[in-house]
């Protein structure tokens, strides 16, 4: 019989949300989401990226990530620029405010990682890793 509390795709799901919510916790501390957090590291670690592309990164709808770099470039974290290649398109960077924050946050994250994983064999990670890679393989839908 089906128990909720022994599907490993529900554990999976709680643990990631307790997880989000802790680092979140953390970064709130400079005013920061996790999800602005993300789009950040983005757009640093990406030269030329667009809104699009970022949405495409962040599993976000377009529309949602237009709210949140508006938010972002209110609060002086980003800048959109017309790219060189397309005039249409406008590219995402960061502002020196939004640099030197992100550099911040993202110690904190790896120092969360860190902590995160401590106790825990490199082994064992790596092969967490391919269980939950082979579950998505498997639960890919063939029809899309």
């Amino acid at each position: 019989m089906f128990q909720l509390d022994d599907c490993v795709a529900y554990i999976i799901n709680k643990s990631a949300k307790q997880l989000s919510a802790r680092l979140e916790k953390k970064l709130m501390r400079y005013n920061v989401t996790r999800i602005q957090w993300t789009a950040m590291y983005y757009v640093e670690n990406n030269q030329c990226l667009t809104q699009k592309c970022l949405a495409d990164k962040m599993s976000l709808k377009e529309p949602t990530v237009a709210r949140l770099l508006d938010r972002m470039e209110a609060d002086g974290l980003i800048e959109r620029e017309f790219c060189t290649k397309d005039k249409r398109a406008k590219t995402l960077k960061l502002t020196e405010k939004g640099k030197y924050l992100n550099k911040k946050l993202t110690d904190i994250a790896e120092t969360f990682k860190d902590d995160a994983i401590k106790g825990i064999k490199k082994e064992d990670l790596i092969t967490f890793k391919k269980v939950v890679e082979q579950m998505l393989i498997n639960t890919t839908d063939q029809e899309a």
